[in-house]
């Protein structure tokens, strides 16, 4: 009988390994490549399985990496894997690929498409012998820019602490491109990387590297705020005192990295000149720009004429666009594609990121209102509103919403997004930490007025809602206070751009736009705010709410790639129904509905006169019905097309909360008139049906049976196990209930309906049926002991009845003295385990599930 991989790897691929003097931490097993993409299930995420690479071969411990080798079991063919590891390679910057089933190996060579058949793997010298063939700069010396030979800075190990996190792969691509990219004379490159990916960690191995190896001596970081110059001294803090700031015209000559804002080194310098010309010509090797789209080559173009002589590396969050063609034409013009176009060294979108499981997932509301499309000044005068006209101006007929708060403000319809947005806050978390995008500091100072008085005295917070703008004295001190997670004060900050780039604050869960966006490049840094993973709050995604069609800038760079389609797209089934009003009952004529399959539109259709629809040809599957009127907030359905219920649909529309809330304050007649949760159909929303297989398939790999499953369960420890290991893969009662739709039954009864097809029996009856048998077991305890004791268990389940703790609780403290109280009455400590082992006998036992 063959050998799975799991012993193939073990009896015979390790041994391989070691047998060529792979040891010692040269090889990496399991290395982590992706966490797995996490996906929405309503307000939950749901994390893809992690994708891992069987071995990773480097130079050294941390060092740089060599090859990727992918496992298959002894039944494969030793080349099965090869088409795998080379994709695995390629992501990892890796030269050589290998695939093995313990008997055979085949390699390939990514530099010359060498393929090889072998019957052992090179020794770690072999390789990296050829790994450094072939080119002058991927010897084991170079050329430093003092003139002497140094180490190869590609080939140092990267900086590690006790504790410290290890570059992730991608993070390790890009220190190794933009080494690569100085090592063969280049004078500059762009790293282009989305938000939240580490590009400062990026920078500081970069950095580490070639300082460690001598190859560089002085290294300038240039950031456009003092915000990010300082979150880039902290992260650069491993350099310890090698560091120093850039604060005024006195320039830190005895540190090796300065950080500075090009705005000091450009200001005028004591005696003439400017602050960069206090420095040699010479003096810095290598120039890093942060943000470098920020600003156009005017603002930092004679700073870098004057560094000539250092290598540029560029770091942006944007990829090419027209607004930001300066940033590729200087950073990424000695890189050109195929047709000659400059493009970064290295890439990686935010798609990716959220792909791979790095970066969180999002949710996209989009809300207009009834005076977005366009302001008839003449109508609104008409209907009693007051227009001041300042002198010297001639106001037009009408204005469009990109112009509200600059060429007219309105601050009724601020009111009313601010009357909406605290609704969705309410709704979703009133203390979740959200960012508002306005127009002016007069516009964000509205809005953070409004959001104080809306729910500051709601949730208790002195500074609920701060403005945050560059021109106020104490904006860095709340900014420092808003990122951290620890902090509960300012939840709701609003600003013009100064958030808009570098900003580190994990815990963001809301990105709102009040202010048009026409720029692309703004618009991703924008909702890269929000896409951070914070492992301290829990974040897992973020929303964007936008009031300004500012998502319509959504391109492939920032979606998930969307999932594949598998099966037939049409068939004979059929989904129909009625659209109507859910409050008055009234058939909605005229209603949109389209019917979706794994984000592909399949068909469409709009309801009749009196509010039918019928959509026929689809295939026997679970689709996506999307229903929607005009002054409705949209209906999304997972609708199962081989169910006699899919041509029955009875779908309620709803008004957004604000619709027949309508506000007079200043004369302008403003109401929100659309509300769409948009659905990109990309793949970050996990279907019900897809997370049921995926639970089903969990339960088993640990219980082979319903009644194992019981036994388990009724079992204190073997539960918590049992708990632990299916919370790890994400199979939780939380989750269950809310895709069942069964709220009302024990986490048993979702894992048995999931892994059993067992119809659930509900918390009320399995009390019920267990009060006879427990009163029966325990004569001695007084009435309505038991009773009590099952209510817990009607209200939250097996849990509330896990330990004697439960009888802290009410009416048992009062009634019957608590735990102490309980104890005596039941004749001791083991009368006490003896009890608690007996409810959830009595509750799940298989009689009672009649």
């Amino acid at each position: 009988m063959s050998l799975n991989e799991k012993e193939t790897r073990l009896q015979l691929i390790d041994p391989l390994l070691a047998a060529a003097g792979w040891a010692n931490g040269l090889v990496a097993e399991e290395y982590l490549y992706r966490p797995g993409k996490l996906r929405l299930l309503g307000d939950q995420t749901v994390r893809d399985r992690p994708q891992f690479v069987d071995y990773v071969l480097r130079t050294e411990p941390r060092g740089c990496i060599l090859a990727v080798v992918e496992a298959k079991d002894e039944s494969h063919a030793e080349g099965a894997g090869l088409q795998q590891a080379l994709a695995y390679a390629a992501d990892l910057a890796a030269p050589f690929a290998y695939s093995t089933n313990g008997h055979g190996i085949v390699e390939q060579d990514l530099r010359t498409g060498q393929v090889r058949q072998l019957h052992a793997f090179p020794t770690p010298d072999e390789l990296r012998q050829r790994f450094e063939a072939g080119a002058t700069w991927r010897g084991t010396t170079v050329t430093g820019h003092g003139g002497d030979q140094v180490p190869n800075p590609l080939l140092q190990p990267a900086f590690a602490l006790p504790g410290a996190p290890a570059m992730r792969y991608y993070q390790e691509h890009a220190v190794s491109a933009a080494i690569e990219q100085a090592l063969t004379g280049r004078h500059r490159a762009l790293l282009s990387l989305a938000t939240g990916t580490g590009k400062t960690f990026i920078a500081f191995n970069f950095a580490y590297k070639l300082l460690a190896t001598g190859y560089a001596r002085r290294i300038l970081f240039i950031a456009d705020r003092v915000s990010l110059r300082d979150q880039a001294y902290n992260e650069f803090g491993g350099l310890g005192e090698r560091r120093g700031v850039v604060s005024g015209p006195n320039i830190p000559l005895a540190r090796d990295v300065h950080f500075a804002i090009y705005q000091t080194l450009y200001a005028d310098a004591p005696g003439g000149g400017k602050v960069f010309e206090r420095y040699p010509k010479g003096y810095f090797d290598i120039v890093i720009v942060d943000e470098c789209h920020r600003s156009g080559y005017g603002d930092w173009g004679a700073i870098l004429e004057y560094f000539s002589d250092a290598f540029h590396l560029g770091m942006t969050a944007t990829p090419k666009q027209d607004d930001s063609i300066d940033t590729y034409a200087f950073f990424a013009g000695e890189n050109l594609d195929e047709e000659g176009i400059p493009r970064p060294i290295f890439e990686y979108s935010l798609g990716r990121g959220i792909d791979d499981g790095y970066l969180a997932t999002y949710k996209v509301l989009r809300v207009k209102t009834t005076v977005d499309e366009s302001l008839v000044i003449q109508e609104e005068v008409e209907r009693g509103a007051e227009l001041v006209v300042p002198e010297g101006t001639t106001p037009r007929d009408a204005y469009e919403m990109r112009e509200f708060e600059r060429a007219i403000v309105v601050p009724d319809r601020t009111r009313v997004l601010c009357q909406h947005l605290a609704g969705v806050l309410r709704t979703n978390g009133a203390l979740d930490k959200t960012i508002v995008f306005c127009v002016t500091m007069e516009h964000a100072d509205l809005v953070r007025s409004e959001m104080q008085d809306l729910l500051g005295s709601e949730t208790g917070k002195n500074l609920f809602a701060a403005r945050i703008v560059s021109e106020e004295r104490d904006a860095g001190a709340i900014l420092e206070q808003f990122q951290l997670a620890s902090t509960s004060e300012p939840v709701v900050v609003t600003t013009v751009d100064l958030l808009s780039t570098g900003v580190n604050a994990p815990s963001v869960r809301n990105i709102v736009f009040m202010r048009p966006i026409s720029s692309v490049t703004m618009f991703k840094q924008i909702i890269g705010r929000g896409s951070r993973v914070d492992p301290i709050t829990d974040k897992t995604y973020f929303r964007i709410i936008d009031y300004t069609n500012a998502t319509r800038l959504f391109d492939d760079w920032d979606l998930p790639t969307s999932p594949p389609v598998t099966g037939p797209m049409e068939g004979q089934l059929v989904v129909a129904g009625v659209v109507m009003d859910d409050e008055t009952g009234a058939l909605i004529a005229d209603a949109s509905v389209s019917v979706r399959l794994a984000g592909r539109l399949l068909a469409e259709a709009r309801a009749d006169g009196s509010g039918a629809f019928r959509i026929e040809e689809l295939p026997g599957t679970v689709v996506d019905v999307f229903v929607t009127s005009r002054g409705y907030t949209r209906r999304h359905l997972r609708v199962d097309t081989t169910e006699a219920e899919a041509t029955e649909l009875e779908v309620a529309l709803r008004m957004p909360s604000q619709i027949d809330h309508r506000l007079r304050i200043s004369g302008v007649d403003v109401a929100i008139a659309e509300e769409v949760e948009l659905d990109l159909g990309n793949g970050n929303v996990i279907q019900s049906n897809e997370y049921l297989e995926r639970a089903k398939a969990t339960v088993l790999e640990r219980v082979g049976s319903l009644d194992e499953l019981r036994n388990a369960w009724v079992d204190k420890n073997k539960r918590a196990e049992l708990s632990e290991y299916l919370g790890m893969r994400q199979v939780t009662p939380e989750l269950l209930s809310l895709v069942l739709g069964r709220p009302d039954v024990d986490g048993f009864d979702l894992l048995a309906r999931v892994g059993f097809d067992f119809e659930p029996v509900s918390l009320s009856a399995r009390a019920t049926a267990a009060e006879p048998l427990l009163v029966t077991e325990f004569p001695e305890l007084p009435d309505n002991f038991v009773s009590a004791v099952l209510d817990k268990f009607r209200l939250g389940g097996v849990a509330e009845i896990a330990s004697s703790e439960l009888f802290r609780l009410p009416p048992f403290a009062a009634c019957w003295g608590g735990v102490l109280g309980v104890t005596s009455l039941l004749g001791g400590p083991a009368k006490v385990a003896s009890f608690l082992a007996a409810i959830p006998r009595a509750l799940f036992e298989p009689e009672s599930n009649t």
